[in-house]
Parts: structure tokens; C-alpha cells; sequence
């Protein structure tokens, strides 16, 4: 008879929420990414059951990152290989404090615990929640260069606490990547090198303090559902007993 298997689990996963895309977005949010809508089609005040049909933003919460998200030729949710988002994970202690900054490879290379081929790499940042939707977030972020080198490392996934790998607001308000009046924008650089080598990006994590400097099993599925540029997962973390 085999042994039980014994472990404690810890929920690394935000609500999807409104309140988790202010708290996430802050000023970046727009009604599009917050709105959650859910409409019962059968209630106990109708039916012998509950049966209800829900509408999100793919990048709400806890989410991943779907090749197809920033690379023009990469795959929608279907095409993603999920052994690459379970596995050992390295939780990384970079905690800089509520501050802008961006990790090199200095700081990956420097971090404990060390990175090994075929990690999942969690960034502990000690992100600081946003409380109004006026508020303009700080963030963490990688770097090109730590970028490459993550993907020279060999590495399945690469996660963070803040909802976004890359700066948001440099995203959307230097750089104006999303807007239409700039001529042939470029993607997000750091998102395309990860995912264009299928590293994936989960963004948005939470209680990484509980793990930082940490090896631990990680997992962050999402759902097989077709065409979709990302998705919310539910990602946990344990270690064995």
C-alpha cells in the first residue's frame, strides 16, 4: 500500500473581481477589464438547480499569458502546453519595496534560490495593492535583457505579483503600445522573447510572501477554452510533508 501523500497547499490565486482588476490596474483599468458579469440562467427560485452563464476580460485576476496575447504568429489558448505550468518553482525574494523598478540579470542571477533549467521562476516583489481607481500602480518588472536570459535558462514559466511582467504604465503611456495612433507599434518586448520560446507569463499572484526564497511545486492551470488570448488560472503552490 502506497504512502498517503501529505502536503500543505497554499491558494497563490486573486478573486475575479472588479475590485481585484482596480486593486491590479489602478488607473489603468477600464470598464472593458473590471466588468464581470454573471446571469443565472436557472435559480432555486425557479428551477431544482443553478445553471448561470459568465463574461470576463481573459487577463482579469490570476491569469496566463497565450502566446497569441503579444506574437502575431504565436498560439491561442488551445495550443498551449500545460506541463510547462506545473513543476518545481523557484519563489524568488527580489523585494524592492512599492517602487518602479526593473529586475537585470544581475538581480535574477543574485536571487535566491538559484535558477535551474526547467524551473518555473515565481518573482516575489512585495507588491503593493492599489486602493482607488485613480491611483496610478508601482510596479516591478523584467527587463529585454532578464528576459533573454530566462529563456537561455532554460526555464517553463515565469510568474509575478504585479499584473503586468512588463511596466504598464511606460506600456501604455511612453511608449503607447496599444494605442492606435502610433505607427506600427512594437508588442511588449519583454512578453514577446518569453512567449515567442513558450515560456509562459502568470501574472497577477498573490501570498508569495509565504514562500519567498523557496523551492516549492507549482501549479496554474487554465481552461481549454478555444481562441482565447490568455486566461484566469487557479495557482497554487505546495511542498511535501
Amino acid at each position: 500500500m502506497s504512502a498517503r501523500w501529505e502536503f500543505d497547499l497554499v491558494d497563490l490565486s486573486r478573486p475575479v473581481s472588479e475590485e481585484t482588476s482596480i486593486r491590479l490596474f489602478g488607473d489603468l483599468a477600464t470598464p472593458d477589464y473590471g466588468r464581470v458579469e454573471v446571469n443565472y440562467l436557472a435559480d432555486w427560485s425557479n428551477a431544482n438547480g443553478t445553471v448561470s452563464r459568465f463574461s470576463i476580460f481573459d487577463h482579469l485576476g490570476t491569469h496566463m499569458d497565450a502566446p497569441i496575447h503579444t506574437n502575431e504568429d504565436g498560439v491561442a489558448l488551445e495550443g498551449v502546453d500545460v506541463s510547462r505550468l506545473i513543476g518545481e518553482a523557484a519563489v524568488l525574494d527580489l523585494y524592492r519595496g512599492d517602487v518602479d523598478y526593473g529586475y537585470t540579470v544581475e538581480d535574477l542571477e543574485g536571487a535566491t534560490p538559484s535558477i535551474e533549467q526547467g524551473d518555473i521562476v515565481l518573482i516575489y516583489s512585495g507588491y503593493k495593492d492599489v486602493e482607488k481607481a485613480t491611483d496610478r500602480i508601482k510596479q516591478t518588472y523584467l527587463t529585454v535583457e532578464a528576459a533573454e536570459w530566462l529563456v537561455q535558462k532554460g526555464v517553463k514559466a515565469v510568474g509575478c505579483e504585479p499584473a503586468g511582467i512588463e511596466h504598464l504604465p511606460d506600456g501604455y503611456f511612453v511608449h503607447r503600445w496599444y494605442a492606435k495612433d502610433t505607427p506600427d507599434p512594437p508588442s511588449w518586448p519583454a512578453h514577446r522573447i518569453l512567449l515567442g520560446s513558450h515560456v509562459y507569463i502568470i501574472e497577477g499572484l498573490t501570498n508569495l510572501e509565504r514562500l519567498r526564497g523557496q523551492r516549492v511545486r507549482f501549479a496554474a492551470l487554465p481552461l481549454l477554452f478555444p481562441g482565447l488570448t490568455g486566461c484566469p488560472v487557479r495557482a497554487v503552490a505546495w511542498q511535501d510533508r
